[in-house]
């Protein structure tokens, strides 16, 4: 569960990083710079967590299968 843990929050701090520039970037004058990167990281949440169901066909095998390897195997 650790493995799959580690992964997802990797996955959400993505997502969060490219909304945040991506909403300072297109912030413009009237929304600020701050108010960008704040709504932007919401975004990415969102993008995350709309990005997550789609995992089995976008995650590479070789992580799928370090993330549900067994413990005992390593």
């Amino acid at each position: 569960m650790g493995r799959v843990a580690l992964v997802a929050a990797i996955w959400f701090a993505f997502w969060i990083v490219v909304g945040s520039v991506v909403g300072g970037l297109t912030g413009g004058n009237a929304g600020g710079v701050q108010n960008g990167i704040y709504f932007g990281a919401f975004n990415g949440a969102w993008w995350a967590v709309f990005t997550s169901f789609a995992w089995p066909w976008i995650m590479p095998e070789r992580l799928d299968r370090w993330m549900y390897r067994r413990a005992e195997a390593e």
